[in-house]
């Protein structure tokens, strides 16, 4: 698939499976203004919602696609599953990276919406009772470049600016 080069892909972690779902998913509109307005900015997107998307409001589902040029595209709608689990995030991770290297991205970005512990502290886990730290994202960086040893020095920056090796 031949797509134009991106300077920057931008992924987009959120966990609206909470009582935060409606006031934290403007940050999905702003993806698509944002891409709209620069369309060398990509998003790719997982979001662990209910409210109303791309299927029925109420029904809790994870729903993954990426925005851009202010449109969405290659979606997929499955059943929800736990934002807080570390290998999820370790495969979005690795699912953003793919699409980075796929865009010719120079940048690539994460951010962590509504996780509790926020994008300064990690991910808050209530099932396993801890947080989730750098090093699992770093995980999911190990990941793309075992799958892709072409474009193993590609890194992630922490939404606070940081490098994440």
């Amino acid at each position: 698939m031949a797509i134009a080069p991106a300077v920057l892909e931008y992924g987009i972690y959120r966990d609206g499976d909470n009582n935060l779902d409606y006031e934290q998913a403007t940050c999905i509109t702003q993806a698509l203004t944002a891409s709209l307005r620069d369309p060398s900015v990509e998003f790719v997107v997982e979001d662990t919602t209910a409210r109303r998307g791309f299927a029925l409001e109420g029904v809790l589902r994870t729903e993954r696609y990426v925005v851009r040029d202010g449109q969405g595209s290659d979606l997929a709608i499955g059943p929800p599953h736990d934002p807080s689990n570390r290998a999820n995030l370790a495969a979005f991770v690795a699912r953003t990276l793919d699409r980075a290297e796929l865009s010719g991205a120079r940048q690539t970005w994460i951010e962590l919406v509504d996780h509790g512990g926020g994008d300064g502290g990690g991910l808050e886990s209530a099932r396993h009772k801890s947080m989730m730290s750098e090093r699992d994202i770093a995980d999911g960086v190990a990941r793309h470049a075992r799958e892709h040893p072409e474009d193993a020095s590609r890194r992630i920056r922490w939404s606070d600016g940081k490098h994440v090796p």
